[in-house]
């Protein structure tokens, strides 16, 4: 049997936990690695310190292709197991090796720091517009900050780079967030199926109409190379759409939720004592939008922080709890935009894998925040939000807030 196998001290991992609770959990034994058990009795191993998120997140002899799963590849993972879209997909993020490069180069010209500081004037223009929409809402009534400004902002610039109509992403919600959230109820082989139909359609209808866009060039890219599929570009573009736009709304949520339960910090930025970038990084760190990074698998038998994991076991960084690891952040559970540390986090992963979006997704908060608060420099919590349940995403199902002061005493939040 292989060392998971035999783990004794075995931590259930629950979309519905506290977040905060469970990674005092894993790290309450200070074992860097941890056994732990998914949702399906299936188990795993997961880093929850800094160091060793960061040695599973690069490892050379860790690959994101499930092939390298022991227990997927002999069949003991079930196909309707609700975390397989998760780890198993066409795009290059369930690709190792030249797979997943050849796919990345195609993609990674479009998201380098040039081409995303261009676009800087036109996600303020959308997050001004958006917020032109709220200048009239009644003092009295709570506003959903998530629906109306989180959500929407990412997914226009998202659409607008990949040239495609922004209901290529709002018709697909429903079935997006079943595949991000997979153990709430629903069809998954379903929502599977409508969104490579609607991406499959997508690419024909641009074939028929190119345009100076990402998804044209994408075409074009996949055209010219005999060994891409279809529908490894359907799942690409699929990617682009919801990565895009799924964390980038949470990392705004879990910032303005932050910056409400700790005033300190927003008047730090108010002095300039800090930046709008530092909130960014430090909700990075402290409220990371990715919970858990599913999942990497061993190519030969390695050893990481003292842990020997076993060919064909397969390995998560908890992002969450790597940001908030004791040993590395001092009061590693504050919210404190001015720490030396704040930029020391795995959000956006580590090593050959490390998110194409990052520099937009960081660029995109910024500009949001800035602009939030400064049209609304009173905003405040209406009602404290729920967490949604989730095992990879941290965030919350809405963000009530109140738009102004002037009513302030209709908000029972405790700051």
């Amino acid at each position: 049997m292989s060392p998971l196998d035999l783990a004794q001290d075995v931590y259930p991992l629950d979309p519905t936990s506290d977040a905060a609770q469970e990674t005092q959990q894993l790290q309450r034994s200070g074992c860097p690695i941890r056994a732990v058990e998914l949702p399906g009795a299936v188990r795993a191993w997961t880093a929850t310190d800094l160091a060793s998120a960061e040695l599973v997140l690069g490892h050379e002899q860790l690959t994101k292709d499930p092939q390298a799963w022991t227990a997927y590849r002999t069949g003991q993972i079930p196909p309707d197991w609700p975390l397989i879209p998760l780890v198993d997909g066409a795009g290059f993020l369930h690709k190792g090796g030249e797979e997943h490069a050849r796919q990345r180069r195609l993609v990674a010209g479009a998201f380098k720091r040039a081409p995303i500081k261009a676009l800087a004037p036109r996600i303020k223009a959308i997050a001004d517009e958006l917020l032109d929409a709220l200048d009239d809402v009644p003092a009295t009534t709570p506003v959903d900050l998530k629906e109306q400004f989180a959500y929407p902002l990412p997914v226009r610039v998202i659409c607008e780079v990949l040239g495609v109509p922004e209901t290529a992403a709002v018709d697909l919600r429903k079935h997006f967030e079943l595949l991000v959230r997979p153990l709430q109820d629903g069809d998954l082989l379903a929502a599977q199926m409508a969104i490579n139909e609607a991406f499959t359609e997508l690419i024909a209808t641009k074939r028929h109409t190119p345009g100076d866009d990402l998804t044209t060039q994408l075409i074009h890219a996949w055209d010219q190379d005999d060994e891409l599929a279809e529908a490894e570009l359907a799942q690409v573009i699929f990617l682009i759409v919801i990565a895009g736009h799924e964390t980038t709304m949470n990392l705004v949520t879990n910032a303005v939720h932050a910056l409400m339960h700790n005033p300190d910090q927003l008047a730090a930025i108010r002095s300039g004592t800090a930046t709008w970038d530092d909130v960014v990084e430090e909700t990075l760190r402290y409220a990371s939008p990715v919970r858990h990074g599913l999942m990497r698998y061993a190519t030969r038998d390695i050893s990481i922080s003292g842990m020997t994991i076993a060919e064909g076991e397969p390995v998560i960084a908890s992002m969450y709890a790597a940001g908030r690891d004791p040993q590395h952040h001092r009061n590693a559970e504050m919210f404190d935009v001015t720490r030396p540390t704040r930029r020391d986090h795995v959000a956006f992963g580590h090593g050959a894998h490390f998110c194409l979006g990052a520099i937009l997704a960081r660029q995109e908060a910024a500009i949001a925040l800035e602009a939030l608060f400064e049209r609304f420099p009173d905003l405040h919590a209406a009602a404290e939000p729920a967490v949604f349940p989730s095992i990879s995403l941290y965030g919350f199902n809405e963000l009530p807030v109140y738009l102004t002061a002037a009513d302030r005493a209709a908000s029972r939040v405790p700051m």
